[in-house]
């Protein structure tokens, strides 16, 4: 019996490790490094697809890094713009050479970015409140 309740004070010792809050400031450090989706999405309008593929990965892969820290009041809307971005990707990468085209599947993907508009409101707003950074460019 004692090295029952031995293992279950262990076991809540280490569930808050194993939480899912994530790291409100690791989080707020990755996002002040993190490059705006907005300003990656008006490079759509270049004529260097590569450039925007490398940066749209580029972003892909912060935003990835910002969802793992992320808190979990804010967890699901960085998960909602990371998943933007996949979409975002993947049409520059089926139209490597043409982000015209890219554009239009992307317009054409209306319905999965549902959302996206409010979840990058969200994590503006908690950047400013939580983190102390101006996401508004203001």
């Amino acid at each position: 019996m004692k090295a029952l309740t031995g293992l279950a004070v262990l076991v809540l010792a280490l569930l808050p490790a194993c939480s899912d809050d994530g790291d409100s400031g690791a989080f707020c450090e990755r996002l002040g490094d993190t490059e705006q989706l907005g300003e990656i999405l008006g490079d759509l309008d270049t004529s260097d697809p590569a450039g925007v593929e490398d940066r749209l990965e580029a972003a892909l892969e912060g935003f990835q890094d910002l969802e793992s820290d992320a808190p979990g009041e804010i967890r699901d809307d960085v998960a909602r713009i990371r998943q933007g971005v996949e979409l975002v990707l993947e049409a520059v990468r089926d139209n490597p050479d043409d982000l015209s085209a890219a554009r239009e599947a992307i317009a054409g993907e209306i319905d999965e970015l549902s959302g996206l508009a409010q979840a990058g409101e969200a994590v503006t707003a908690y950047a400013d409140e939580e983190c102390g950074l101006d996401l508004t460019g203001g």
